[in-house]
């Protein structure tokens, strides 16, 4: 009891005397990291400070996966996130904690721990034209461009059966890819139609013909200009009912590619 005593007191004394040194984070985790699965995965997060300060990490997001889980082992100064085998279940959102034990002031520093996605559209693929998601928070322009850069498209369901095909992908896939579990609160994934040139003139963007075929939601397209006063000019799918919506290009949301027949694929 005597040795507490005394210890509170020094603690006391030095959170006393620095009271204006804030603890300074040192090594700041980036925002993301592509991992392999079944390979090592490391990450490291360091704060200095007098006292030094505790750092510990958090595992998921609750508005975003759902939960989260504080990872027993809390450090003094630096603490490392490790997995000597990356496994589906460890892909997800992770949040350093700094904390000043004499203020009990908090920082955190949030990062996204992700597999790569090694989708492919070449003529070792199936014959057939299929549809590919990427789990990934990207804005609708960066989301044409991956998906051409794979030799693919932005999908255009073109009548029922194809728009029914997309959403059970969508469905099938988030409960498959590693990625996914970070979208449970998200419900929209980005399309390639847009009416851009002409306002409620929705285009495939690919062959620039009016669409034939449309399964908007109710009240949509609706062209909402509450933080872009020109207005929503692409489209998303909703993952749980298979409808459209009206949406602004720079919200960032994962998106579906298509990989057409392989007679029709450049290798």
């Amino acid at each position: 009891k005597q040795w507490y005593q005394r210890r509170v007191a020094i603690t006391a004394g030095i959170c006393a005397n620095v009271y204006e040194n804030k603890p300074k984070i040192t090594v700041r985790p980036d925002p993301s990291y592509t991992f392999r699965l079944g390979r090592p995965a490391k990450i490291v997060c360091a704060a200095s400070g007098m006292p030094t300060p505790y750092v510990y990490w958090i595992k998921g997001k609750k508005d975003l996966t759902n939960k989260e889980e504080r990872i027993r082992v809390t450090a003094v100064g630096e603490a490392v996130l490790f997995f000597d085998r990356l496994t589906a279940n460890d892909v997800d959102m992770y949040t350093c904690v700094v904390e000043d034990c004499c203020r009990g002031s908090i920082q955190r520093i949030e990062t996204e721990i992700k597999v790569d996605n090694a989708h492919t559209c070449n003529k070792r693929d199936p014959p057939y034209g299929f549809f590919v998601v990427v789990w990934e928070f990207t804005p609708w322009w960066s989301a044409k461009k991956w998906c051409e850069d794979k030799n693919m498209q932005l999908a255009v369901p073109k009548n029922e059966k194809e728009n029914k095909d997309l959403h059970t992908r969508i469905v099938e896939s988030q409960g498959k890819d590693p990625n996914g579990k970070k979208f449970a609160h998200h419900n929209m994934v980005w399309m390639g139609m847009s009416d851009s040139r002409l306002e409620g003139g929705f285009i495939d963007v690919y062959t620039h013909r009016t669409l034939s075929y449309r399964n908007w939601m109710s009240k949509q397209p609706d062209n909402w200009t509450k933080y872009d006063k020109v207005g929503q000019d692409v489209v998303a799918m909703d993952r749980i009912t298979g409808q459209w919506d009206d949406s602004y290009g720079f919200w960032k949301r994962p998106f579906a590619c298509y990989c057409p027949p392989r007679w029709q694929r450049k290798n």
